[in-house]
């Protein structure tokens, strides 16, 4: 799989096929072998993740599992870098 189709891959289907999860109080991030590499898929849903979410951000391709950084680092640099973050608690 590429890019695009991680993009659109609700929580659901990427949470069984991943092969390592980042989890905290900001959401998960999945981490799914695809063309070229590992991708990070970040689902930042605060408490409870939405079956049908589709990703907030995805990082890759990358050689390995490791080099993800964990959701709340994620969270910080998007905000940092301008995008707005609005995480609904009352899912």
């Amino acid at each position: 799989m590429r890019t695009e189709v991680f993009r659109q891959m609700p929580y659901a289907e990427a949470e069984p096929q991943a092969q390592r999860v980042m989890a905290d109080g900001y959401g998960e991030g999945l981490v799914l072998a695809g063309v070229g590499g590992y991708y990070g898929l970040y689902y930042l849903f605060g408490v409870r993740p939405d079956p049908e979410a589709r990703p907030d951000w995805v990082e890759g391709p990358k050689e390995g599992l490791e080099g993800f950084p964990p959701p709340h680092a994620l969270a910080s640099w998007l905000e940092q870098n301008g995008y707005q973050l609005y995480i609904n608690e009352s899912k």
